[in-house]
């Protein structure tokens, strides 16, 4: 059997996973369901391309409900925290808040607690210069925590 991996997740991601369940485990699987009944009520199912596509549905649906049941079986919450930084090397300034690796996207400023920046910076105090550690290591000054 696969060890179980701990998840960490925001109180607000929680959240979004339950409900982004409770979705899944009704109304969307209602919606494949009609789309199925509809799809067999075409006939042939030999080369019924509306049959195939709801099947790959429900499969997917399926897929993405154990995911949640598995994330949601084995989690930790973390507190989200907003650190505003100064890259010692390119001089710019970068907000960034640390959420759990599955709320993580880049696009809003949200990184993962598992990342290099978000290590270096977990029990760092305002005012002080940490090291992140990737391939090329680099230094960031941390000017406030949230």
């Amino acid at each position: 059997m696969a060890e179980e991996k701990i998840v960490y997740l925001t109180q607000a991601g929680l959240e979004e996973k339950k409900k982004r369940l409770a979705y899944l485990q009704t109304e969307r699987r209602n919606e494949i369901s009609e789309q199925i009944k509809y799809a067999k009520s075409l006939g042939d199912f030999s080369e019924n391309a509306e049959l195939d596509a709801a099947k790959e549905e429900e499969n997917n649906n399926e897929k993405e409900i154990n995911e949640l049941v598995l994330q949601l079986s084995n989690y930790v919450i973390i507190e989200a925290s907003t650190y505003k930084i100064l890259d010692l090397e390119d001089n710019e300034q970068y907000t960034f808040t640390i959420v759990g690796p599955t709320e993580a996207n880049i696009a809003e400023n949200k990184i993962s607690a598992d990342s290099p920046l978000a290590q270096a910076l977990r029990g760092s105090k305002k005012g002080e210069t940490v090291v992140v550690k990737t391939v090329n290591p680099y230094k960031v000054k941390v000017l406030s925590i949230d």
